[in-house]
């Protein structure tokens, strides 16, 4: 019997249990197929993703119950699967049953705002430097509340540092073989930063745990895809959201040079969405604000979270378009229009949600405004009833909202 064992037989508990089981959310997960408190669940010390970091990992994003570029997420947990030889234990469609059901089973406890953690290792074998075969899969899926950025690092940006990447030359994989990005995590930790932004060569990679992108000149610039960036989901979003919004965008080798004379530099993350730096080494980074370009990034985002449709863009190139008969509009004008705002329970946010409001509409009223707090109290949610006097003047108010920081959702 082990220590820990002993230490139950006596009826105490190990200090490092103890802690660990104060810890742990009282949430289930999802371990080779039974669904347990996350507490109690349990792998063998020979399990190669504890000996070894044999695995593989993804985090989705869960905004309101619904899972965020899910398709995306399992493509990749699937070539990283292939890369290191372990066999797919589940096909999409199981994949999404066990998401679903967590997110359902654990819908008491949620926030609005959530991931699925999903972990695939080699399995349990004696330990072998050497990849063993035969052995079944350790399958591990867990949620964990979504840490939203504070309204002032999007308001005021976040600082950054910069370091050698010191690390393996197959970041493409999701490994959960994570020691050097803890080490690169931790010398921004130390010096009070957000991230540490990475140089190979004197070439940007990519930063600890997100994705970098440079802004000169109106242009968006990444990184290529190649072995020593993950290409994160956001990649293709970034990508389309900068279409959508006419923003050149490219991917190529960025020179430190041109990382410290950007305009803007932005972070991009499951857990970030995307985040503006300010400062870069204790200097300023363009104007030392977030810039128009995260703005719009940030108000497309919302809107591809919220599943609506791109705003038309003035820039467009010219197309003879016939408009919709006026008769196919499902709203009638003048009219009350209810718009609902969820965002975090600070100090000014309804405020700023009205204000808003009433630049939009003159005879907006404080008794046309209904509050509603989330289930755990961390958020707010706004009902703002509006005068609709027209299709672009709800346009307008909903692009207005949806690119403040503050507000999260916009319906």
């Amino acid at each position: 019997m082990d220590g820990l064992g002993k230490a139950r037989q006596h009826g105490t508990q190990a200090s490092g249990d103890n802690l660990t089981m104060q810890a742990l959310p009282d949430t289930l997960c999802y371990l080779n197929g039974d669904y347990t408190a996350l507490q109690d669940a349990r792998i063998s010390v020979l399990d190669r993703g504890f000996i070894f970091g044999d695995g593989i990992y993804e985090v989705i994003p869960v905004y309101q119950g619904r899972l965020f570029r899910f398709d995306e997420h399992l493509a990749r947990l699937t070539r990283s699967l292939a890369e290191v030889q372990i066999a797919n234990p589940h096909t999409p469609e199981q994949w999404r049953q066990i998401a679903d059901t967590l997110i359902e089973r654990n819908a008491a406890k949620a926030t609005g705002e959530e991931t699925v953690y999903i972990q695939v290792s080699r399995g349990v074998a004696p330990r072998d430097h050497a990849m063993t075969q035969g052995i079944t899969p350790t399958v591990f899926a867990m949620i964990n509340p979504l840490k939203s950025q504070s309204a002032s690092a999007r308001e005021q940006g976040v600082a950054c540092v910069t370091a050698e990447d010191f690390r393996w030359k197959k970041g493409h994989i999701k490994s959960t073989s994570l020691l050097s990005a803890v080490l690169a995590r931790q010398i921004s930790v130390e010096a009070g930063a957000t991230e540490t932004i990475l140089l190979r060569d004197g070439y940007l990679t990519e930063a600890s745990s997100s994705n970098v992108w440079v802004v000169k000149d109106g242009r968006v610039l990444g990184a290529p895809r190649d072995g020593l960036v993950l290409e994160g989901i956001r990649y293709g979003l970034i990508e389309t959201l900068c279409q959508e919004a006419n923003i050149p965008f490219e991917l190529r080798r960025i020179s430190e040079a041109e990382l410290r004379d950007a305009d803007e530099v932005l972070l991009s993350s499951a857990t970030k969405e995307v985040l503006p730096v300010s400062r870069l080494d204790g200097q300023a980074v363009g104007s030392g604000r977030p810039g128009p370009v995260y703005a719009q990034l940030y108000a497309g985002y919302q809107r591809a979270k919220q599943g609506a449709p791109a705003p038309v863009s003035n820039t467009e190139p010219t197309v003879a378009v016939t408009p919709p008969p006026a008769q196919e509009s499902l709203i009638e004008f003048p009219s009350l229009f209810p718009i609902k705002v969820m965002g975090p329970k600070v100090e000014g946010f309804v405020e700023t949600m009205t204000a808003i409001a009433t630049e939009h509409d003159p005879s907006f009223e404080m008794t046309r405004v209904q509050l509603r707090d989330s289930s755990g109290g961390k958020y707010l949610s706004v009902t703002l009833t509006v005068t609709a006097t027209s299709r672009e003047q709800l346009d307008n108010l909903y692009r207005a909202l949806t690119a403040h920081p503050l507000a999260k959702y916009v319906l």
